[in-house]
């Protein structure tokens, strides 16, 4: 009897089963659809507060302020930097719950790769509320009368800002790990976070910052997770859309082999040790 080759699909396994996990973190993340509705709620509510503290700055016609940037541009900026930021799901809990809570152990025993489908499931609870935090961001400006940025500008934050949120989801991913030696990732996780205000310019861009400072935030993880999108609502550029894709590129494969380093490094524990 002739042997049946295997069907070719079933090499592309790791990257069908990413694509499931993410088709199904978007389902989930519309199926909660009152959870997301109060995040956008927040969200108008976050920018109502920021935007009123940013307008106040400008009202006091700092210098170094108005040669920098067109009035309103600030609240753009922290508009796209807060879009990116409640976009992020908290993995690092996730990844807490299953390491330290033994469910690990089924997820090893299974074919698919429990870290590339659990990255991959975030990314899609990530880009269903990217949608739809960009949508209320976008009508808050309409109500406002605000101007809206211009096409070019929409056009880099989105690319900029969709890259910049799966570099957060890696670092949050990072923090996560460091369940396998510790109890708790809350100091990781409070490293990652606050690390983000200031090297990735949560609520001001690096810009601002002083020279030494700026250039370390510039080529930080943080700044291609926030900065670089955020900035083209201040100075939408193309040279500072490719500097921030060529940033974020290089990010994207440090980070990920940062995780891929960790998590084997942390399964080779749990085999060698268990959970301590």
């Amino acid at each position: 009897m002739r042997s049946t080759p295997p069907p070719a699909v079933a090499e592309r396994g790791p990257l069908a089963a990413a694509a499931e996990a993410f088709r199904l973190g978007a389902a989930q993340t519309l199926a909660g659809w009152p959870v997301l509705i109060g995040r956008c709620l927040f969200y108008v509510l976050l920018m109502v507060v920021l935007s009123g503290l940013w307008d106040k700055v400008a009202a006091e016609r700092v210098a170094d302020l108005a040669r920098q940037a067109p009035v309103g541009s600030f609240v753009l900026y922290v508009g796209a930097t807060e879009w990116i930021t409640l976009s992020i799901p908290a993995l690092h809990l996730k990844f807490e719950d299953d390491i330290r809570g033994g469910a690990l152990d089924v997820h090893l025993l299974r074919p698919k790769p429990y870290l590339l489908q659990t990255i991959s499931q975030c990314c899609g609870w990530a880009f269903v509320r990217m949608l739809a935090l960009g949508a209320t961001g976008l009508a808050l400006l309409t109500v406002s009368g605000r101007a809206w940025p211009s096409p070019e500008s929409l056009a880099f934050m989105g690319v900029l800002g969709a890259l910049g949120a799966v570099t957060g989801v890696l670092l949050y991913a990072l923090a996560g790990l460091g369940a396998f030696w510790a109890r708790r990732v809350l100091p990781f996780q409070l490293i990652v976070q606050k690390l983000m205000f200031v090297l990735g310019g949560l609520f001001a861009p690096i810009t601002l910052y002083p020279p030494v400072l700026r250039r370390v935030g510039e080529a930080s993880p943080f700044a291609a997770h926030l900065y670089w999108a955020g900035v083209q609502a201040i100075r939408p550029s193309l040279s500072l859309f490719l500097t921030g894709l060529a940033w974020q590129a290089l990010w994207l494969i440090l980070l990920s082999l940062g995780c891929v380093g960790l998590w084997r490094a942390g399964v080779a524990k749990v085999l060698r040790e268990g959970i301590g």
